[in-house]
């Protein structure tokens, strides 16, 4: 079974904190943690998954993405 590494928002590097990513409806968001998973042989990172939230005070639901298809999908806002 994978091994699951789970770090909340204070625990993530400022740039990845900070960034807002824009989808294409010119929602913001903003990554609330990651959950990394790891292979329990080797201990290398398998994937990586954010959970991000609304950026603005409009709330809205929470999603999950993986980090790669973010980077891939949405545009950095700042």
């Amino acid at each position: 079974m994978a091994q699951l590494e789970y770090r909340d928002a204070d625990e993530l590097p400022a740039t990845l904190r900070k960034r807002v990513f824009r989808d294409q409806d010119e929602q913001r968001w903003r990554v609330t943690a990651l959950v990394i998973r790891r292979d329990p042989v080797s201990d290398k990172e398998v994937s990586r998954t954010a959970f991000l939230r609304r950026a603005d005070s409009s709330g809205g639901r929470e999603w999950e993405i993986a980090l790669d298809t973010l980077y891939e999908t949405a545009e950095v806002d700042r």
